[in-house]
């Protein structure tokens, strides 16, 4: 009897976990590629800035121009799987940074420490941040799905749940966190552009701009909080039920 012969008379169950693992594989391999081609892209963009051209990318990662199509479709797509991987980077940082110690370490420490990393991650890869800026793929899209700013805006909202959560203990109204979210995050991209752009340049290195940045976010967070008479004592944790007190109203 053939090997033909004897795959062709398999049960049709042992038929479909044959080619479901097939499937599974070949998933496991695109993904895979389509990484390296992402890694190359950063690399040669990091090397060339904005000039940098579909060629170029496909030189440095060692496959044909239409290999790159037949995994991105199209520039956009690849710019876009590159703005989708740094903003992954900063998502896993938020793992360690905020979500792991949101419980424990003071607030005041926790949006340092998040700030921090972030800063690291945007001065490691200067070039990088610049081209999507320039390609309108690092601000907030709106949509959920088109600049890096979504996935620092879904951390951001993360974080601020807790605050909502501290404004509803005191019975204080909560509907001022939204706009302190667009405005630290508005804000934090405007000077992460100028920081890139001419900060650097101009001897504001990551400590003294991570010390800005953090200032200026809680400089939003306790207007926002005197806004609707509420004072945050920011050495606490979001937990601790001494976070958010009402302010003495004359």
């Amino acid at each position: 009897m053939s090997v033909v012969r004897r795959v062709s008379s398999a049960p049709s169950q042992v038929q479909r976990r044959v080619m479901d693992a097939r499937s599974t594989r070949w998933d496991e391999h695109r993904v895979a590629v389509r990484a390296q081609l992402v890694d190359a892209a950063i690399r040669i963009i990091e090397r060339y800035g904005a000039s940098v051209s579909m060629d170029d990318i496909a030189a440095e990662a060692g496959v044909s121009k239409p290999k790159l199509y037949r995994y991105f479709g199209d520039k956009a797509g690849l710019n876009g799987a590159v703005a989708a991987k740094l903003g992954a980077l900063m998502w896993e940082s938020a793992q360690v940074t905020i979500f792991a110690e949101q419980d424990h370490a003071s607030v005041d420490d926790m949006i340092r420490s998040s700030v921090q990393s972030y800063v690291a991650l945007v001065g490691k890869h200067p070039v990088v941040v610049r081209f999507l800026m320039a390609n309108h793929l690092f601000q907030y899209s709106g949509s959920g799905d088109g600049g890096v700013a979504d996935q620092l805006r879904s951390v951001m909202e993360a974080v601020a749940d807790r605050f909502t959560e501290s404004l509803q203990r005191v019975h204080a109204d909560a509907s001022i966190i939204p706009l302190a979210v667009a405005s630290i995050l508005g804000s934090g991209l405007s000077a992460t552009q100028w920081w890139i752009d001419n900060g650097r340049e101009q001897g504001v290195d990551d400590k003294f701009f991570a010390a800005h940045l953090s200032e200026t976010t809680w400089g939003i967070i306790n207007g926002a909080g005197a806004t609707v008479g509420v004072a945050f004592s920011p050495d606490l944790p979001f937990s601790h039920p001494g976070f958010a007190s009402r302010l003495e109203m004359n």
